[in-house]
């Protein structure tokens, strides 16, 4: 994998609060009434956005100690 662009990290978690904010909205709905393809198709596209949220963090670490390469804070 090629280097990761984390200009936009900041952008990236913003949009997945407000996706995780929608899905819990619809989830709070009766169950008959859930637009699920919409659904699914969120929930596909919110893990997607948290996978690549968690590849940019670990490509942000500056320092990591040398033994057990563990990030310090």
């Amino acid at each position: 994998m090629g280097q990761v662009i984390t200009a936009f990290y900041g952008v990236f978690e913003e949009k997945l609060q407000k996706m995780k904010k929608e899905i819990r909205l619809e989830l709070n709905r009766a169950k008959s009434i859930r637009r699920k393809d919409w659904l699914k198709k969120q929930l596909k596209e919110a893990k997607s956005m948290r996978d690549h949220l968690k590849t940019m963090k670990k490509e942000m670490r500056t320092e990591e100690c040398p033994h057990c390469g563990k990030a310090i804070d």
